[in-house]
């Protein structure tokens, strides 16, 4: 099931996300509604095109090409846990504040666990002071 998730103005200034397309920008945030408490997603691109374009002509070529874009870019980072491929968002603990979380898929059993393409080159966008909307 989709859940609520928030966006930080600053997730749009980062450079690490501004080196994605427009196209797998959208489907980052997309498919935070659909990970689950820890961030995690299973690492079907076929799954994630019905979740997050289920209207939209995107081929799996393409969804991979996306998919490969955020991988690349420290994004995500991919993993195995028992012969299973998932995904998952780094810096997910900064930027999602989860009250009773309910996680759904493993997490990496340890650092050797990844099937990292590139390191995370660049921080996370820095957290606001959480007074928006206050005033």
């Amino acid at each position: 099931m989709a859940r609520i998730r928030s966006i930080k103005p600053e997730f749009w200034v980062s450079e690490q996300v501004a080196e994605c397309s427009t196209s797998a920008r959208l489907l980052f945030v997309q498919m935070w509604m659909f990970c689950d408490d820890n961030g995690v997603h299973p690492a079907s691109t076929k799954r994630l095109k019905m979740e997050c374009f289920p209207a939209d002509p995107f081929t799996d070529a393409q969804m991979t090409a996306m998919v490969k874009e955020l991988l690349d870019n420290g994004l995500l980072r991919e993993y195995s846990v028992q012969n299973e491929r998932y995904w998952i968002v780094t810096g997910w603990e900064k930027h999602q504040k989860i009250d009773r979380p309910n996680p759904k898929f493993p997490l990496p059993i340890d650092d050797n666990s990844s099937n990292d393409r590139r390191t995370v080159v660049e921080p996370s966008p820095p957290e606001g002071n959480g007074m928006e909307g206050i005033g």
